[in-house]
């Protein structure tokens, strides 16, 4: 009676794991951002799936497609389009100086730690599948092992380590479908110092002599003597020119009076 039992539950789970294939084999996750120094973020991700294996299990494929998304971990919020070609239907989101801030996620985890930049995609089988595999374990495994990932992270510093293809400041990661996964993809890189604040600082920054800071000074110096002289002037009272004398009788050595 057990090994019939015991049988059941493995043909189920069999049956479970092929409608599971067909509906998310072809399942894809690209994703190409760029760090600027500033921290924001510019690139894109797509996310999508065959059209066939969609329609075989709804022939609305966008119906289809967002009841799959539901198995997919939160993804970093941005400009989001249709994306479809003659085989795959999905989504792409466009990030162009997004703030770093938006990318602490389930899915991407991109976070400035100090003067590092830290980059993680967790691979966990918990929390792909979900919806689609009802939490079992074996089929949330099964699930993102048919998935397959393309990802690519430029950084503006040095990149320090990394579980990843390093080309410079990019790491670049490909994991095909029906691959066993890694536990995450990570990469770490040299972050810039963040800009001050503060003029004073700007100027002691190596940027050279703060000629726009002393000329702004001159120029108001000069304005506010400008304003004192002409306030000098109208104060000052003015002065009546004098009368000349007036004659009181003949001049001297002139004849007199009759």
């Amino acid at each position: 009676m057990n090994r019939r039992v015991n049988r059941g539950r493995a043909l189920r789970v069999a049956v479970c794991l092929i409608l599971l294939a067909a509906l998310s084999g072809c399942m894809q996750l690209n994703m190409g951002l760029t760090v600027n120094a500033d921290d924001t973020v510019d690139g894109q991700l797509l996310l999508t799936a065959q059209k066939q294996v969609l329609s075989a299990r709804n022939k609305n494929v966008p119906a289809a497609f967002a009841e799959l998304r539901q198995s997919i971990p939160a993804l970093p919020a941005g400009e989001e389009t249709l994306y479809q070609d003659d085989t795959f239907y999905g989504s792409q989101i466009s990030y162009r100086k997004a703030p770093l801030a938006g990318f602490d996620t389930e899915s991407v985890k991109l976070v400035r730690d100090g003067d590092l930049y830290r980059f993680t995609l967790p691979l966990d089988p918990k929390k792909y599948g979900g919806k689609v595999t009802q939490q079992n374990p074996q089929q949330q495994q099964a699930f993102l092992k048919l998935m397959s990932f393309e990802i690519s992270v430029t950084f503006p510093g040095r990149v320090i380590d990394s579980n990843g293809t390093v080309n410079g400041r990019s790491v670049s990661w490909k994991v095909d479908a029906n691959q066993d996964k890694p536990t995450e993809l990570r990469a770490v890189a040299e972050a810039p110092p963040r800009p001050s604040a503060s003029p004073a600082a700007a100027g002691d920054d190596g940027g050279g002599f703060p000629w726009l800071l002393v000329g702004g000074g001159v120029l108001l110096l000069l304005l506010l003597a400008v304003v004192g002289v002409l306030l000098l002037r109208r104060r000052q009272p003015t002065v009546p020119t004098a009368p000349g004398p007036t004659p009181t009788g003949p001049p001297a050595g002139g004849p007199g009076p009759g």
